[in-house]
This record gives structure tokens, C-alpha cells and sequence, in this order.
């Protein structure tokens, strides 16, 4: 059977941080008429600005972003809404004529676009809420061992200290008697190439010149107020929140703030931590089936994505 939706293309830009994907997907939304989804897990939270880099107030009027400010560090935002919404945005932009270009360094957010994800049976609300809250009581490092001894497949890719996704992998087994490790095998309803010829091109950068950009990025955020920005929210009642679901820098900042570490002991520390994630996100990357491209160059990138996905044809 012929697919209604040949021809349409889907552009994805990722990578790790720090690699210029925001400028390259705002140039190439310019160029083609594009529209972009942001695959970011830390941009969708309204109250968390100058710490998140996301893209600044001139490009977000020029071109619509979308999944950016759009819930509250108090609400819940996981990566099956993602998967869902973001798929019925993208048809959305298609059937407007416009091209979706999808651009973000959050891994799982990408591979539920690329590879699909699997469903939670319907009807579950409330079982799901009471199993939620019976987690949500429990100390964080006494849930990561009851997931090792559930699902050691899935404990090992999530952080000890993330409370959110253990909660959330215990939870699904919990609920639905298997295990996320197992779900993860079942190709879900919702993925890209449902819609159009998808192009998922992969950013690349030597980890020096990564590390160079973090640590000039890092040093901006806190120029521009970052610190204040903490403080702020403090003082509206977000220290448990951010301490559970703020990206890296916040929690060292809250440390700061409250007299437990120096100025300079807490750069070091969030320019470590950043560090570090980004060789995660490498490691990640590195396993996804994109398109590699060397990053050096800006315009060297976009020419290439072009070519590659036949762009000047449209």
C-alpha cells in the first residue's frame, strides 16, 4: 500500500549539549518554512529560565518553538506526553504545509519520536495516583534498590539520586506486572515515520571544544543572573521541587545560597556535573541509528543536511 505521507519530510537535530543545534534548527526553520518542536526536558518547565539556555525571546517570536514553558516545576511532565503530543504537533505542522524540525539533546524524549513507545493500558488513573503517592513517601535511595532487585536493566540507566524516574519505572511495573525493561521492547503507537521520511541528523564535537562551550556558557548564565533567579524561587517555595526535578546547576546553587559551599567551589561543581552529563549523552548518542555530522562549522552543517535530506527540492 502506497504511504500517504511519502514525501513529507521530518528533520531532527541532536546531540549533546553545546553543539549548536538551536542556532542550526532556527537558520534552517528560516530558510524552509519550518517550524520547531523542542525535545528538551528541561525547557518545558516555566519557571526555570536562565539555568535551562533556552532559546532567547527574538528567535521564539520569529519562529514557533513548541514544548517550551509549558508546565510548572509543580506539575508532572514525562516522556509518554512527550511522545504523544510531540507526534500530533509534528502532523499538525505537515498538514500545514510548514517542516517539522525537531531539535534537542533529551535522548529518550528523540528515540520515543524515532523508535515509538509502548502504552500504559487505559483506565489506570487512580491505581496509578495511589501507587504514585505510596512511592512518592518513601526515601529516594531505598526505591533505587527496590528497582535493582525489580528491573536491574532499567536501575542502571537512571541516576541513584533521580527519584522521579525510579518512581516512574517502579511504578509501571507496579501497575501493569511487567517491567519498563520489557515495555521497552514493544513499539508504541506514536512514532515519526508514521508521518514522513525522517532525517535524524546526529551533531558531533570534540569533547574539548564541548567542554570549552559549557564552561563559556556556564560562566554567561551565572552573568546574567542565574543565581537571583534560584534565589527567587526559593523564596516561593520551589526548593523541594528543584531539588527533585531542576537541571544541573540549581542544586548547587541552592547549596550556595545557603552558605554550604563558596562561589567558586560551586562553578567548579556544576561545571564538573555538566561535564559529566554531556559524556553521557555522547556514550547515548553514539547508539542512536542518525546521521553523524562534525559540527565545526555552522553553515558547512547546514549545507549538509540540506543535500542529505534533499531540502532545496521543496
Amino acid at each position: 500500500m502506497l504511504n500517504k505521507n511519502r514525501g513529507k519530510k521530518i528533520i531532527i537535530i541532536a546531540g549533546p549539549t553545546a553543539t549548536g543545534k538551536t542556532e542550526i534548527g532556527f537558520k534552517l526553520a528560516k530558510k524552509f518554512n519550518g517550524e520547531i518542536i523542542s525535545a528538551d526536558s528541561r525547557l518545558i518547565y516555566r519557571e526555570i529560565t536562565i539555568g535551562t539556555d533556552k532559546p532567547p525571546e527574538w528567535m521564539q517570536k520569529n519562529i514557533p518553538h513548541y514544548f517550551i514553558d509549558i508546565v510548572s516545576l509543580n506539575n508532572d511532565f514525562n516522556v509518554f506526553q512527550f511522545n504523544k503530543e510531540a507526534f500530533f504537533k509534528t502532523e499538525d505542522i505537515l498538514k500545514r504545509g510548514k517542516l517539522p524540525i525537531i531539535v534537542g539533546g533529551s535522548g529518550l524524549y528523540l528515540r520515543s519520536l524515532t523508535k515509538g513507545l509502548f502504552s500504559i493500558p487505559e483506565n489506570t488513573g487512580e491505581k496509578q495516583k495511589e501507587i504514585r503517592d505510596k512511592l512518592n513517601k518513601e526515601e529516594t535511595a531505598s526505591l533505587y534498590e527496590k528497582l535493582k532487585e525489580i528491573d536491574n536493566k532499567i536501575a542502571i540507566k537512571i541516576h541513584p539520586s533521580d527519584k522521579r524516574r525510579i518512581i516512574r519505572a517502579l511504578e509501571i511495573y507496579y501497575l501493569t506486572g511487567k517491567k519498563m525493561s520489557e515495555w521497552q521492547k514493544v513499539k508504541g503507537e506514536y512514532y515519526l515515520e508514521k508521518l514522513g521520511n525522517v532525517y535524524y541528523f546526529i551533531l558531533k564535537k570534540e569533547k574539548e571544544e564541548i567542554y570549552k562551550k559549557i564552561e563559556e556558557r556556564i560562566e554567561r548564565m551565572l552573568k546574567y543572573g542565574w543565581i537571583e533567579e534560584v534565589r527567587k524561587l526559593l523564596e516561593k517555595g520551589y526548593k523541594k521541587t528543584l531539588i527533585e526535578k531542576g537541571p544541573i546547576g540549581y542544586k548547587e546553587i541552592i547549596l550556595h545560597i545557603e552558605g554550604e559551599i563558596s562561589f567558586d567551589e560551586m562553578v567548579l561543581m556544576i561545571k564538573k556535573r555538566t561535564k559529566l552529563f554531556v559524556k553521557r549523552q555522547i556514550t547515548w548518542f553514539k547508539k542512536e541509528d542518525g546521521i553523524l555530522i562534525d559540527a565545526k562549522n555552522e553553515k558547512k552543517v547546514i549545507d549538509e543536511i540540506i543535500e542529505i535530506s534533499g531540502l532545496e527540492k521543496c
